[in-house]
Formats: C-alpha cells, sequence, structure tokens
C-alpha cells in the first residue's frame, strides 16, 4: 500500500504522510476565503458574495473527500437526481442539512456522505474545513469538510438521491485550460452565465466550484 501511494503522491514532491499533515496544518491557519470563492461565482452572485447569510439560513456541510487511485488523487462528486429543487440533476459534494441528532457539522457532512454514497467513513480520517458559503436559490449554509482515506472507497450510490458517482482527478480541476464560462438554463426558466470547470462530459459550477476554487488555492501552497 505505501509503495503505491508514494507512486501517486510523487507529483507533489512528498511522501502522502508529509501532504496529508501538511494540508492539515495549513487548514487550521487563515483560509483564502471569499477572495478565492468569488473567481468561480455566476455572474449575478459576485455582487452578493460578501453579505451575511439570513438567520434562516438551512445549516449544511459537505465532503471533499482526497484518496489515491492508480497514478491518481481523486475527489468524489455526485450527479443528483431529477427533482423538485434548484439543485435538481446537478453535480455536487457529498453532503447535506444538518439534522438534530449530528453532535456537529462533521458529522453531518459524514452521515451524509455515507448516506448518498456508501462509503466507509471509519477509513476516513478528518483534515480541517474550509469557509463556509452561503447560496441563496436553496438557502443553505454550507460548511465544507476536508478529509483523506488512504484506499479508494466502494461507492454504494443511493439511488433516489445520486445518479452517478464521478471520480475527477485534483490535477484535472488544478489545470486551468478546464476553466470555462456557460450560459446555464435553469429550471426556473432563468440563464444564468457562470464559470465553472470543465471535466470532460461534466461541467461543475454554483457553489461547488466556488468551493473547489478556495481548495484548488490552497493545494497550489504546497
Amino acid at each position: 500500500m505505501k509503495d503505491m501511494l508514494q507512486g501517486t503522491w510523487s507529483r507533489y514532491g512528498r511522501s502522502p504522510e508529509e501532504f496529508r499533515n501538511l494540508l492539515k496544518e495549513r487548514l487550521c491557519k487563515s483560509l483564502p476565503g471569499v477572495d478565492a470563492q468569488v473567481r468561480m461565482a455566476p455572474q449575478s452572485r459576485v455582487g452578493t458574495m460578501r453579505m451575511d447569510p439570513p438567520e434562516s439560513a438551512n445549516v449544511s456541510s459537505v465532503l471533499i473527500l482526497l484518496y489515491p487511485w492508480k497514478d491518481k488523487l481523486l475527489i468524489p462528486f455526485i450527479l443528483r437526481t431529477e427533482y423538485d429543487g434548484p439543485h435538481s440533476g446537478q453535480i455536487g459534494l457529498p453532503g447535506g442539512k444538518k439534522e438534530e441528532a449530528d453532535q456537529d457539522l462533521v458529522q453531518t457532512a459524514l452521515r451524509e456522505a455515507k448516506e448518498e454514497t456508501g462509503i466507509d467513513i471509519a477509513a476516513i480520517e478528518i483534515l480541517g474545513n474550509l469557509t463556509t458559503l452561503y447560496i441563496p436559490p436553496s438557502n443553505f449554509l454550507v460548511f465544507p469538510v476536508v478529509a483523506f482515506t488512504p484506499i479508494r472507497p466502494d461507492f454504494i450510490p443511493d439511488p433516489g438521491e445520486v445518479q452517478e458517482i464521478i471520480e475527477v482527478d485534483v490535477d484535472e480541476i488544478r489545470d486551468q485550460n478546464c476553466i470555462s464560462n456557460k450560459n446555464l438554463n435553469l429550471r426556473s426558466g432563468l440563464v444564468v452565465e457562470a464559470p465553472g470547470y470543465q471535466i470532460g462530459n461534466n461541467f461543475i459550477w454554483g457553489a461547488t466550484a466556488m468551493i473547489l476554487s478556495e481548495f484548488i488555492e490552497l493545494l497550489s501552497e504546497f
């Protein structure tokens, strides 16, 4: 296992243990915050990014899970099922609304990720969190949790919530050539101009892209 991990992480110039520890240490310090998030914000959101969320916002969290596979460092995303809601059919990170039984937002992220993707959360190490982000269309205040697991999870997606698990190489997202702007037709009938990450046939945009923007800025320091 160690040899496989060494090969996977050699592009970062450090052993897996060193990289994991450095990222965990970095997440304890001041974060790039809104300045990094806003770079991938839809044009309609830019002017409101620094406003405080309303007290009525639904508190939630999502999981950025890093794991090695062959020569790649991957993050799993979910393609949501079609439903009557603002994020129907979109690509996002596993996660959801905090429940009363959750001790904290880390537990929310782990619980939701297990429910949606079937992963073994016992094998996951929490490294830290990114800056919270408010999503006006759904009135959610999102707490992004960053975690690591040394082996590729066995995914069992919940068919009621997840159409597909999409595993994305971190290096693909870090490549500036994958960033593009698109005019997107929303279910509400509105057309939104938004930047995003074009990964193969998948376009990652909105809150997920904004969270990734901050995460990628952190990785650029290593």
